[in-house]
């Protein structure tokens, strides 16, 4: 990313990013886990704005640049994305907003990314919790039990 861009250039940028991912990408608690300390990205400074943009494109690097991606349903609510058989992105759905960004704060500390939307065509939910990088540990360690526990 260039460094001449100005603070208004980079919160366009952050827009667009939200508007393809149809989520909020850069939340209070990604911001947290990038800069030490959870806050809306609409008050960062312009080198925290830099800071969690390069953040978002090390992450859309580190794809991985194959044609062997597998979809492995894990249940309705659960899906993942594997990438020459790893593991690149987890779906897990929800039936609300409320649940599912409770589910987020439970999921940042074990993972790289992850944000909520509104679901697509992965789960069978009205909401979901898009995670990558899940440690393989916390993935484990989430069951239909844990995510019954976000929804009441």
């Amino acid at each position: 990313m260039a460094i001449t861009l100005s603070k208004e250039q980079l919160i366009h940028e952050i827009a667009l990013i939200h508007r393809r991912q149809k989520s909020t990408v850069f939340s209070p608690g990604i911001i947290g886990k990038i800069l030490g300390n959870p806050q809306p990205w609409r008050s960062l400074k312009k080198d925290e704005l830099m800071q969690v943009l390069e953040a978002w494109h090390n992450l859309l690097q580190s794809c991985p640049k194959t044609a062997h991606w597998e979809t492995v349903e894990r249940g309705d609510r659960q899906v993942s994305l594997l990438a020459d058989g790893q593991p690149w992105v987890d779906y897990f759905g929800f039936p609300s907003l409320q649940s599912a960004e409770i589910f987020l704060d439970q999921v940042l500390p074990h993972c790289n990314w992850a944000i909520v939307r509104k679901s697509g065509k992965r789960v069978n939910a009205s909401f979901e919790c898009k995670v990558w990088g899940l440690t393989p540990d916390y993935f484990q360690a989430i069951g239909p039990q844990q995510l019954a526990v976000c929804t009441r």
